[in-house]
This record gives C-alpha cells, structure tokens and sequence, in this order.
C-alpha cells in the first residue's frame, strides 16, 4: 500500500479521484487521435508530462499557457518544446522520411494536434515535473503521497489498469515507451507476455539501447528518452536508425 501523506488536502483527494477515474482518462493525456481498431494510431507514451525551465519560468511571470491552448495542442506549441521536435523526428522517420525534415512532416501531419489523425501522446503518470525523480512539498500537497516511490506504486494499481483497458479497447498500431528505466510498466500496460528483443548499437562510438516486443496486446518499443544524454536518441542518425528498427520488427 503506498504511503499517503497525513491531513490529506481536498485537492490531493481531488487528484487522486481524477487519476483513477476511467472516463477521465482523455484529460490526462497531452492530446491527438487515440484511434480505434479500425482506423489505429500510433501512440507516443513518456514517463511523466515535463514541465521545463521555460514554462516554470513563464509561469512564475504570469505566462501561464491556457488550458485552451493546451487543449488545442497546436504545432506550433509543441515546436516550443525539445522533447515534441524529437518526437516529430522519430515519427518522421517512422514515415520513412529523414529526421531533418520534422517540420514538413509536422505541417503535414499535424501530430498530437487537437483534431489531428493517426497520432496519440500520453505518459504513464499524469503529474508534471521538471524530472523524474522529483519530489517535494507542493508534489505532496499536490498529490496525497509522500514520495515519488509511493506516488508511482498507487499509480500501477489506479491507473494502469485503465490504461490497459483503453489500449485494449482502441488498438494502436504501435506504442512507443518512451524512457528505459520504467520499460517494465510499458511492458505491464501493454501486457506483455515475452520479454522483449533487445537492440544495441553505437552513434559516434556512444551506446544506445531499444527494446521491442509484439507479445502483448498491441506493438510495443521502449526507447531511451528522446532528449536524455549520450545514451539517448540525441542525433538524427541514432533516430534514424531507431525507426528502422522498429520498422523492420514490428
């Protein structure tokens, strides 16, 4: 049982209400076309929504982005933030494009964008933070738990399994798990039942790691995180060669 925080506030409650309630789920996550087993999209899944420097920044001058804006998700939002470029990237060269031409693919295919088709992005855990391991009192004011150990352990009981439940119900073609060290919960909510393939190679003599797997409910490669450091897809050619990857296996 994960340990919540004493006096728990109306808004931990609040939040906790929230990230277990399956008809919530869509709230959640950052925008685009969840798709249906007909018509399947691809979904891009992190670990945690970030919230950079930047847009902390922003805030504390009283530039806090709108909820509509948010919800519209628009390409040029996301051309603000490192971590959506190179997802375009990677979804571009899953399109069989060059990483380097992101921005055509993005104009075109409009990814994650309010109204847009083929493309879903959500994480595994709804709570914003700079970086993962971060944990302090307004984390626990905000959520009702005492650290982040005990946050994430509630989450896998409350809210992965809605998110199994909606990967079951809506079919992607493919999920990309975005972040090596939580591939066990990728690989929990999309039910895996093999262990993963696992890929190695170098980019300009720097390791890189990818798992791949198509025994769960749907298609399923966990990647290193998408701006992380030498070990991560941080060049064009690690992406490229990522999404031949998953090409080819999946």
């Amino acid at each position: 049982m994960a340990n919540v925080a004493e006096g728990i506030t109306s808004r931990a409650r609040e939040f906790q209400d929230w990230a277990s309630n399956s008809e919530a789920f869509l709230e959640s996550c950052d925008g685009g076309d969840h798709g249906s087993p007909a018509n399947p999209s691809v979904w891009v899944l992190g670990i945690e929504p970030g919230w950079s420097l930047a847009d902390q920044k922003n805030e504390a001058n009283g530039q806090k982005i709108s909820s509509e804006t948010l919800d519209k998700y628009s390409i040029e939002l996301q051309l603000g933030w490192r971590f959506n470029v190179a997802a375009f990237k990677l979804l571009a060269a899953l399109d069989g494009r060059s990483p380097t031409e992101y921005l055509a693919f993005a104009q075109e295919k409009r990814p994650f964008e309010q109204g847009c088709s083929g493309y879903f992005k959500g994480n595994l855990f709804p709570e914003a933070f700079y970086n993962v391991p971060a944990w302090d009192d307004e984390a626990i004011r905000a959520t009702g738990f005492s650290s982040k150990a005990d946050y994430q352990v509630w989450m896998r009981g409350a809210r992965f399994p809605i998110l199994t439940a909606w990967i079951e119900k809506w079919r992607p073609r493919l999920i990309i798990g975005l972040g090596l060290t939580h591939a066990d919960d990728f690989l929990a909510v999309a039910q895996a039942s093999e262990p993963p393939t696992q890929h190695s190679f170098e980019v300009n003599g720097h390791a890189k790691r990818m798992m791949m797997t198509k025994s769960g409910l749907v298609p399923l490669a966990i990647l290193p995180h998408l701006t992380g450091g030498r070990n991560g897809l941080n060049s064009h050619e690690a992406i490229a060669h990522a999404a031949q990857q998953i090409r080819l296996h999946l």
